[in-house]
Protein backbone atom coordinates (compact mmCIF):
# COMPACT_ATOMS: atom_id res chain seq x y z
CA UNK A 1 0.00 0.00 0.00
CA UNK A 2 1.28 3.45 -0.91
CA UNK A 3 1.75 5.83 1.99
CA UNK A 4 0.60 9.42 1.90
CA UNK A 5 4.03 11.06 2.20
CA UNK A 6 5.30 10.00 -1.27
CA UNK A 7 2.00 11.06 -2.80
CA UNK A 8 2.23 14.47 -1.12
CA UNK A 9 5.82 14.84 -2.33
CA UNK A 10 4.77 13.88 -5.87
CA UNK A 11 1.95 16.44 -5.79
CA UNK A 12 4.32 19.15 -4.55
CA UNK A 13 6.93 18.42 -7.21
CA UNK A 14 4.35 18.23 -9.98
CA UNK A 15 3.01 21.64 -8.90
CA UNK A 16 6.43 23.22 -9.32
CA UNK A 17 6.84 21.52 -12.69
CA UNK A 18 3.41 22.76 -13.77
CA UNK A 19 4.31 26.37 -12.96
CA UNK A 20 7.63 26.18 -14.82
CA UNK A 21 6.09 24.43 -17.83
CA UNK A 22 3.18 26.85 -18.15
CA UNK A 23 5.59 29.79 -17.86
CA UNK A 24 7.63 28.29 -20.69
CA UNK A 25 4.50 27.84 -22.82
CA UNK A 26 3.86 31.59 -22.95
CA UNK A 27 7.43 32.92 -22.76
CA UNK A 28 8.57 34.23 -26.18
CA UNK A 29 12.23 33.39 -25.48
CA UNK A 30 11.42 29.74 -24.77
CA UNK A 31 11.72 28.84 -28.46
CA UNK A 32 8.03 28.08 -28.86
CA UNK A 33 6.16 29.50 -31.83
CA UNK A 34 3.06 31.67 -31.75
CA UNK A 35 1.05 28.58 -32.67
CA UNK A 36 1.83 27.24 -29.20
CA UNK A 37 1.97 30.46 -27.23
CA UNK A 38 -1.34 31.95 -28.40
CA UNK A 39 -3.58 29.02 -27.33
CA UNK A 40 -1.73 28.88 -24.01
CA UNK A 41 -2.27 32.60 -23.43
CA UNK A 42 -5.92 32.32 -24.47
CA UNK A 43 -6.48 29.35 -22.15
CA UNK A 44 -4.77 31.17 -19.30
CA UNK A 45 -6.91 34.26 -19.81
CA UNK A 46 -10.12 32.23 -19.90
CA UNK A 47 -8.99 30.25 -16.86
CA UNK A 48 -8.34 33.43 -14.88
CA UNK A 49 -11.69 34.94 -15.87
CA UNK A 50 -13.52 31.75 -14.92
CA UNK A 51 -11.60 31.75 -11.65
CA UNK A 52 -12.87 35.15 -10.50
CA UNK A 53 -16.32 33.81 -9.49
CA UNK A 54 -14.55 30.90 -7.81
CA UNK A 55 -12.51 33.48 -5.87
CA UNK A 56 -15.73 35.06 -4.66
CA UNK A 57 -17.21 31.69 -3.67
CA UNK A 58 -14.00 30.69 -1.88
CA UNK A 59 -13.82 33.99 0.00
CA UNK A 60 -14.80 32.50 3.40
CA UNK A 61 -12.02 29.92 3.13
CA UNK A 62 -9.40 32.29 1.74
CA UNK A 63 -10.25 34.91 4.36
CA UNK A 64 -9.75 32.30 7.05
CA UNK A 65 -6.33 31.52 5.62
CA UNK A 66 -5.56 35.24 5.35
CA UNK A 67 -6.56 35.86 8.96
CA UNK A 68 -4.27 33.11 10.26
CA UNK A 69 -1.17 34.46 8.44
CA UNK A 70 1.37 36.71 10.14
CA UNK A 71 0.58 40.36 9.39
CA UNK A 72 4.10 41.13 8.21
CA UNK A 73 4.33 38.29 5.71
CA UNK A 74 0.82 37.74 4.39
CA UNK A 75 -0.02 38.79 0.86
CA UNK A 76 -3.68 39.48 0.18
CA UNK A 77 -3.52 39.07 -3.61
CA UNK A 78 -1.79 35.70 -3.54
CA UNK A 79 -4.26 34.36 -0.97
CA UNK A 80 -7.53 35.76 -2.31
CA UNK A 81 -6.72 35.13 -5.99
CA UNK A 82 -5.31 31.64 -5.45
CA UNK A 83 -8.21 29.86 -7.25
CA UNK A 84 -7.88 32.19 -10.24
CA UNK A 85 -4.14 31.64 -10.46
CA UNK A 86 -4.59 27.86 -10.34
CA UNK A 87 -7.19 28.03 -13.14
CA UNK A 88 -4.88 30.37 -15.07
CA UNK A 89 -2.14 27.71 -14.97
CA UNK A 90 -4.54 24.92 -15.87
CA UNK A 91 -5.91 27.01 -18.75
CA UNK A 92 -2.40 27.55 -20.07
CA UNK A 93 -2.17 23.80 -20.56
CA UNK A 94 -4.39 24.30 -23.62
CA UNK A 95 -1.13 24.89 -25.48
CA UNK A 96 0.44 21.62 -24.27
CA UNK A 97 -0.82 19.33 -27.08
CA UNK A 98 0.34 21.83 -29.69
CA UNK A 99 3.66 22.10 -27.87
CA UNK A 100 4.05 18.32 -28.03
CA UNK A 101 3.47 18.30 -31.78
CA UNK A 102 5.80 21.27 -32.26
CA UNK A 103 8.49 19.54 -30.21
CA UNK A 104 8.18 16.29 -32.20
CA UNK A 105 8.17 18.02 -35.56
CA UNK A 106 10.64 20.83 -34.99
CA UNK A 107 12.39 21.52 -31.69
CA UNK A 108 13.57 17.95 -30.99
CA UNK A 109 15.47 17.93 -34.27
CA UNK A 110 17.28 21.22 -33.73
CA UNK A 111 20.83 21.19 -32.42
CA UNK A 112 21.99 23.19 -29.45
CA UNK A 113 22.85 26.78 -30.16
CA UNK A 114 26.61 27.27 -30.14
CA UNK A 115 27.61 30.47 -28.37
CA UNK A 116 30.40 32.62 -29.66
CA UNK A 117 32.79 33.97 -27.03
CA UNK A 118 31.35 37.46 -27.59
CA UNK A 119 27.79 36.21 -27.07
CA UNK A 120 28.80 34.33 -23.92
CA UNK A 121 30.51 37.46 -22.56
CA UNK A 122 27.44 39.57 -23.35
CA UNK A 123 25.13 37.12 -21.57
CA UNK A 124 27.39 36.92 -18.52
CA UNK A 125 27.56 40.71 -18.33
CA UNK A 126 23.77 40.84 -18.60
CA UNK A 127 23.45 38.40 -15.70
CA UNK A 128 25.97 40.38 -13.66
CA UNK A 129 23.94 43.56 -14.14
CA UNK A 130 20.64 41.91 -13.16
CA UNK A 131 19.57 43.67 -9.94
CA UNK A 132 18.06 40.69 -8.15
CA UNK A 133 19.97 37.44 -8.59
CA UNK A 134 17.91 34.28 -8.52
CA UNK A 135 20.34 32.63 -6.14
CA UNK A 136 22.43 35.06 -4.11
CA UNK A 137 26.02 33.89 -4.24
CA UNK A 138 29.40 35.18 -3.17
CA UNK A 139 31.92 35.49 -5.94
CA UNK A 140 35.03 33.40 -5.28
CA UNK A 141 36.73 33.84 -8.65
CA UNK A 142 38.36 36.13 -9.32
CA UNK A 143 39.31 36.34 -5.70
CA UNK A 144 38.37 39.73 -4.23
CA UNK A 145 41.30 41.94 -3.34
CA UNK A 146 41.98 41.68 0.37
CA UNK A 147 42.80 44.97 1.88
Amino acid sequence: MITRAPLALLALCSGCALVRYTDALVEPRSGRTLATRMPAMFGGTVGFIVGVPVDVLALPVTYGVYATQDELTRDALSIFLFPSVVLLRVGMLLGAPIDLVEWGVWRAWQGDEALTPEERERREAELDEFPYPVCPVTTIYPRPASG
